[in-house]
């Protein structure tokens, strides 16, 4: 419970930035992904219902897609169709395991939108170094959320330490991406943002 309590508090930061947004919409799309994200948690850590979860991930990721400028909206749901059936019926994983790939097909779409949001400098600073960090930790934890998950005896075995390295990264990641959409500064406007 804690655990989902400190995720929920990174959410009620996130809405500071509707108060003194660098730019309002971008704001509003960080307040969205954090809301399914405190979603997905809710599902994980209290009902353990993970492919509730799963699905919260996902529009959460869906979200910082369209925040970062990633892919289009109209192409989710063919992504994701397609790499829920590639995973379960070409390759036979489970529902659950299928959602995950879906996830991780989105949020490595959303890591590289970050990136180039980075590079083309989209965001003003500390923005857009919070947004690469949050994202660059947020991957790192969901490296060792695949380990943890991955059946080995290796994961078997260190299963302590990796929940540990899960949350060490999970945290301030969440933290990063909550107070990235605050302004710190008199300059508000973001240079990617299209009108939608």
């Amino acid at each position: 419970m804690f655990k989902f309590s400190i995720i929920a508090v990174f959410f009620v930061i996130s809405t500071l930035s509707l108060l003194r947004p660098a730019d309002a919409r971008d704001s509003r799309l960080l307040c969205a992904a954090l809301a399914f994200t405190v979603a997905a948690d809710y599902f994980l850590i209290i009902e353990r219902s993970y492919e509730a979860g799963l699905v919260a991930f996902i529009c959460a990721q869906t979200v910082y897609n369209i925040r970062y400028g990633g892919i289009k909206v109209r192409y989710v749901p063919v992504i994701c169709a397609a790499f829920f059936a590639l995973g379960y019926i070409v390759l036979g994983l489970s529902a659950l395991f299928s959602l995950a790939l879906v996830y991780a097909v989105l949020f490595g779409f959303s890591l590289a939108a970050a990136v180039r949001c980075f590079a083309d400098r989209a965001y003003p600073f500390p923005n857009g170094c919070l947004v690469l960090a949050g994202m660059v930790s947020y991957a790192v934890c969901d490296v060792f959320v695949a380990l943890l998950n991955s059946g080995t005896a290796f994961a078997w075995a260190h299963q302590n330490r990796i929940v540990f390295l899960i949350w060490l990264f999970y945290i301030p990641g969440k933290f990063m991406l909550s107070i990235s959409g605050i302004s710190f500064s008199s300059k508000r406007n973001i240079n990617f943002m299209e009108s939608s």
